[in-house]
């Protein structure tokens, strides 16, 4: 633990709470664990349509604690902003979460409180650097929660026509930007081994080595509901926000290319969709054994049932925060090779991981058809889950970053 409790900034991207997708629960676990190691937090974070900030729901206590402060931005895609920046030199992805008014708030905050450390969560918040800069000599560190660029590059590459060479455009520029701002923060803390690769391959070179570091997400895992771990699964869950492209494009696959394989062997087994701004066009058909919810109150409750959980991505980066807390429940667990990125797992230990249609097939009908290997599945993930995804053993980790800037 600091012998000195930090002030610390928190400039999130979207709100902390409600955490309603893995996102909004890796800025909150890291707030949650430096508060616990006694530090300063001061929260100020963008609200969006799709991420309102409703103050109201917020326990009382953390509002106490964080101070915290929301600014609305108006992040929804416009074809005329992005067409002229198809001319200019700026990322289109980065200039939808910079808000004069944002800017406002966060100078008014440093001219009356003062702060040995700024975390953006996010490249989204770089754009705020400059009027961070003019005011404080805090260090500034980049929560990086995916190398941005390359969930574009990956999703990009299952496209065809002028869109492709649209996102390709803008995905060219996203890099970068990602490449500017390694020359504007003091540090950088990735939530993947893979990430902090491809920082410190591009970082400008520094006295005293690398600051960039890895600091994978946090769970409370302890307090995450398992009462069905020791309960054979009955069917299949997908749980996880359908406004994020990755996402979009795993379970299109999953439920176009896996589902009908799966169904052969096993006619009667169903498949739930569950998430919020799930696509209209994806609708329940109890012929096809699909039944698709849309956003649930409690994740970590759907979790908490006697489900295969499958995490099908082929694109993004960064750590599959759902799939984490789907390790936290005791359930058993397929996914690809890109979907357990972030997290040391085994395959048949903790996982079972396959790449293809006819690998996950299999997977899914064994977990299915041999409970005692689906119990046991489940049960060493959460072991694992105890043992490496501890909230508060990774806030001393940042902790023990933020220490080193500031005596620097």
């Amino acid at each position: 633990m600091s012998t000195t409790p930090l002030r610390i900034m928190q400039l999130c991207h979207k709100p902390p709470r409600p955490s309603v997708d893995g996102g909004c629960l890796a800025m909150d676990s890291l707030t949650t664990g430096l508060l616990s190691e006694n530090h300063e937090v001061k929260v100020v974070c963008l609200h969006t349509h799709k991420h309102p900030f409703r103050v109201e729901t917020l326990d009382e206590t953390y509002v106490s604690n964080t101070g915290i402060e929301a600014v609305f931005a108006d992040t929804e895609l416009n074809l005329r902003d992005a067409a002229s920046h198809v001319i200019t030199g700026e990322s289109y992805h980065l200039s939808r979460f910079h808000v004069p008014r944002m800017e406002r708030v966060i100078e008014r905050i440093m001219r009356t409180e003062y702060f040995d450390v700024i975390v953006l969560e996010s490249l989204f918040m770089s754009s705020y650097i400059p009027a961070i800069r003019r005011l404080t000599d805090a260090d500034i560190v980049l929560r990086a929660h995916n190398v941005e660029h390359r969930i574009w590059e990956d999703v990009t590459n299952e496209m065809k026509g002028p869109k492709k060479w649209l996102l390709q455009l803008f995905q060219r520029k996203l890099r970068k930007a990602e490449l500017g701002v390694l020359r504007q923060v003091d540090a950088v803390a990735t939530i993947s081994q893979v990430d902090t690769l491809w920082f410190r391959d591009h970082e400008p070179s520094r006295d005293g080595g690398s600051r960039v570091v890895t600091i994978p997400f946090g769970l409370d895992v302890q307090q995450c509901p398992h009462q069905s771990m020791g309960t054979p699964p009955n069917h299949v869950l997908h749980l996880g926000a359908m406004d994020w492209a990755p996402n979009i494009q795993g379970v299109g696959w999953f439920v176009e290319d896996v589902w009908p394989r799966i169904r052969t062997h096993m006619p009667e087994v169903e498949l739930t969709l569950a998430g919020r701004n799930m696509p209209e066009s994806w609708v329940s058909d109890a012929n096809k054994g699909l039944n698709v919810v849309g956003e649930v109150e409690d994740a970590r409750s759907t979790y908490d049932t006697p489900c295969v959980v499958v995490v099908p991505l082929h694109a993004g980066s960064g750590m599959r925060i759902k799939l984490a807390e789907a390790l936290a429940a005791g359930r058993p667990i397929v996914t690809t090779t890109k979907g357990m990125e972030g997290l040391e797992l085994t395959h048949g230990e903790q996982v079972m991981v396959g790449d293809n249609a006819e690998e996950m097939t299999a997977h899914v009908c064994k977990l299915l058809q041999d409970p005692d290997f689906a119990v046991k599945l489940g049960v060493r993930g959460r072991d694992w889950a105890l043992e490496h995804l501890d909230h508060t053993a990774r806030a001393r980790q940042l902790t023990t970053l933020l220490d080193s800037l500031v005596d620097a």
